[in-house]
């Protein structure tokens, strides 16, 4: 697969981002508070964040009472949102592999797989499109 783990952690960011501010810890959460809780190296989590904000999913704020937090509701903001800001135009799986062996039966084969395999990939960006952060936070609170 060529998905980063960029992506699961920054479903985690934004969980803990959307979470921490729900509850009035902070207006902005801290990145320091962000990388040192999630246990993703800073260098990360600044490239995380920027592609975040980038994608319109986050806000950040400068200064002592700066850092991040949700640019819109959870309820707005998909799976599929966090996975095209961090994974944009990069497939799951890579579909390049060419044959040395030709013909009909091996040009079927490639075609049959590179199916199977989209499908695949456009199933799990479909279920993503389904699930919102405020899903997950929901969970988080049962």
């Amino acid at each position: 697969m060529s998905y980063s783990l960029s992506f699961a952690q920054a479903i985690f960011v934004v969980l803990f981002v959307g979470d921490k501010v729900a509850q009035n810890y902070f207006d902005f959460v801290p990145t320091k508070e962000i990388s040192t809780s999630l246990n993703i190296p800073s260098p990360s989590a600044v490239k995380i964040l920027g592609n975040l904000a980038n994608a319109g999913i986050i806000e950040t704020r400068e200064g002592s009472r700066g850092g991040v937090r949700l640019a819109k509701p959870a309820k707005e903001i998909t799976l599929l949102d966090v996975f095209n800001a961090l994974e944009a135009g990069k497939p799951m799986f890579r579909q390049d592999h060419q044959l040395r062996v030709t013909g009909k039966k091996p040009t079927r084969a490639q075609q049959s797989v590179n199916a199977v395999l989209t499908d695949a990939e456009e199933g799990m960006k479909s279920r993503l499109a389904k699930t919102t952060i405020a899903n997950l936070m929901a969970s988080l609170n049962q």
